[in-house]
């Protein structure tokens, strides 16, 4: 099941250096703390998939 949460302007907790893993607090509606735990490829993923979001706003400007 999908539910929303928001992001808090928080650093990314470097959980482990090799492998390089981190973690990302999210808050739900209900205040729930959701953790996003992240490794390299996902990371990486992340990055390009939000770069292109960025460059869909951009485009619309």
């Amino acid at each position: 099941m999908a539910r929303e949460a928001d992001y808090q302007d928080d650093d990314i907790v470097v959980v482990s250096h090799n492998p390089l893993v981190g973690k990302l607090l999210l808050i739900t509606e209900d205040d729930e703390e959701i953790e996003l735990h992240l490794e390299r490829d996902s990371a990486e993923a992340l990055m390009s998939a939000l770069g292109a979001f960025l460059m869909e706003g951009a485009i619309g400007l």
